[in-house]
């Protein structure tokens, strides 16, 4: 089963909608963005989630000890970061939090990914992106088996330029374990309910 996260939420309709689609994962950024909550919002966003719903909080290059004060007021299961944390601080975060890590790794195509494997059983997943983040563009797809064998059996998320027209052909030539769309499903950077109920519906014709 592909899982399905959506991410850069700011707004109670779009909660609304992904409650009724039963979205597993809800993104908020915590970072500088024009996406960016406060964790006051977050909280009272997610508290329009169904249970078995995931927060999860996006996080760049920031300290630990703010992580964990923002994960416990918004309420997070997952803390996605975004920089240059170590393998060892994922882990510790991993810890400290009891919450579930991920690891966002701006894919190079070269042999600077061959780092990714350090990671491996200190973090609970790797998601893919480009080399500048939340850029909305997408990276060359054909590294991902590359980058699979480095992860070896660590979950795979693939972010970075998704939209209904191209995350079937993502899927079916390779199956990452889940998807991460923002501006995809966005009009005027504002999420649009017809692209998210069209991009939901679009990987879940292929589980």
């Amino acid at each position: 089963m592909i899982e399905v996260k959506v991410c850069g939420v700011q707004l109670h309709e779009t909660i609304d909608q992904l409650s009724r689609l039963a979205v597993r994962y809800v993104g908020f950024v915590f970072a500088p963005s024009k996406r960016q909550v406060t964790p006051e919002l977050a909280s009272e966003l997610a508290a329009g989630l169904p249970a078995a719903a995931q927060r999860v909080g996006v996080f760049v290059d920031e300290t630990a000890d703010e992580i964990r004060r923002i994960a416990e007021v918004a309420g997070l299961n997952v803390l996605q970061l975004h920089g240059d944390q170590t393998p060892e601080f994922c882990q510790q975060l991993q810890a400290t939090t009891g919450l579930a890590v991920w690891k966002s790794w701006s894919v190079c195509g070269d042999e600077r990914d061959e780092a990714l494997g350090a990671y491996v059983g200190k973090i609970d997943a790797l998601l893919l992106d480009n080399e500048r983040g939340g850029s909305g563009r997408s990276f060359a797809w054909e590294e991902i088996p590359r980058l699979r064998s480095y992860a070896e059996a660590t979950p795979l998320f693939v972010a970075g330029g998704l939209h209904t027209d191209n995350v079937l052909e993502l899927i079916q030539t390779y199956r990452p374990d889940g998807v991460d769309v923002s501006s995809g499903v966005e009009t005027v950077g504002v999420k649009d309910p017809e692209k998210i109920a069209s991009f939901v519906q679009r990987v879940r014709e292929q589980r």
